[in-house]
């Protein structure tokens, strides 16, 4: 929301344009998530610029970042220099209740519904116009790259810098953005993967004792239950860990393994050969892989050469929760737009 970024984005979206005629699609009904609570300002604010009028529907769940928010929108929406924004933003919040959804679906040209799968099958059940188009991001799930010669060859100050830049891609929002990491995957051998993992965790469990708040006592409970269910579905290692905020799987066999995670600061890890023994992992669930000790090139060749299955974004470390207009495939900006043609 910088001004510098606001201009780079338009420098950019005028490029693409082009001379297509792009206009507002009308109004936009927000479907707000519960696990990152900063996401409405994100959806908003993008189809704000694009000029639609916007109808943002809260989460419930108590949230002091989103009260912090609200507050300072709203504040500056009773300015009268903002009076055309404020006529055409609407901030509401109201449990469930699929009658009032109804109505404000009615009203809208496009929904967008940020939420895990029972949310979006749950708000999809809901009747949009028949000129209305919606777009929905769905329970995802990230995961982690790390080079294993680029580690071993790494200085102390990049070791530090990647275990910094990780940390913050894991353990805001308790693990539990679709965008944070939850399997760390070791290119190269396997040896040298487990000498480099012995490395990388005890470095990080010093960040995560410096910085980590307490997580609730669900947590902790819910991830000794992940540990003794991933024990009896699969063939696995638990190395033992500094404390329970954080913990390690190591999987004999690599998968995801994305419905027995639970977050906050639980990892699955598993050694890889190399780029190419990802692609077997690969779903639509899959959004956002971090990386470290991997060149662009090299990972713009491995998406390239074969259609992936998943992964709508690659980031480097310290990256992973970086908002951006394109998000799980979608170019928002157009998705808020419509184009008219005139020839």
């Amino acid at each position: 929301m910088r001004k510098s970024n606001l201009e780079r984005l338009r420098t950019e979206l005028e490029r693409r344009q082009g001379s297509a005629l792009l206009v507002p699609r009308g109004t936009v009904l927000h479907i707000a998530p519960s696990n990152v609570d900063t996401i409405f300002v994100y959806s908003w604010f993008l189809s704000l610029l694009t000029g639609n009028r916007n109808i943002v529907r809260l989460s419930t769940k108590a949230s002091v970042q989103t009260d912090l928010l609200v507050g300072a929108i709203s504040k500056l929406l009773h300015d009268p220099v903002h009076e055309s924004i404020a006529q055409r933003t609407l901030l509401v919040r109201y449990a469930p209740d699929d009658q009032v959804t109804a109505r404000f679906s009615a009203a809208c040209d496009v929904r967008a519904i940020w939420g895990g799968n029972a949310t979006v099958e749950q708000i999809r059940k809901i009747p949009l116009s028949p000129t209305a188009s919606e777009v929905a991001f769905s329970n995802k799930y990230s995961l982690a790259l790390i080079d294993v010669a680029a580690w071993h060859a790494a200085d102390v100050r990049q070791k530090e810098s990647w275990v910094d830049a990780f940390y913050n891609d894991a353990y805001w929002f308790d693990q539990m953005a679709c965008s944070s990491p939850r399997l760390v995957l070791w290119v190269g051998n396997e040896a040298s993967a487990r000498d480099a993992a012995s490395d990388f965790w005890p470095r990080l469990e010093k960040r995560v004792a410096a910085k980590q708040e307490r997580f609730a006592d669900a947590d902790y409970v819910n991830k000794l239950v992940v540990e003794d269910m991933m024990a009896v579905e699969a063939e696995v290692v638990v190395p033992t860990t500094a404390s329970n905020d954080l913990v390690r799987v190591w999987l004999d066999r690599p998968a995801l393994h994305d419905q027995l995670h639970c977050g906050a600061g639980l990892f699955f890890e598993a050694a890889l050969p190399d780029l190419n023994a990802l692609r077997p992992l690969l779903s639509r669930t899959v959004q956002t892989v971090s990386y470290a000790g991997f060149d662009q090139h090299t990972l713009r060749v491995f998406v390239a050469e074969v259609p992936l299955a998943g992964i709508d974004r690659i980031v480097p470390f310290g990256r992973a929760l970086d908002f951006a207009p394109v998000w799980d495939g979608f170019d928002l900006l157009r998705v808020f737009m419509r184009e008219i043609t005139v020839t």
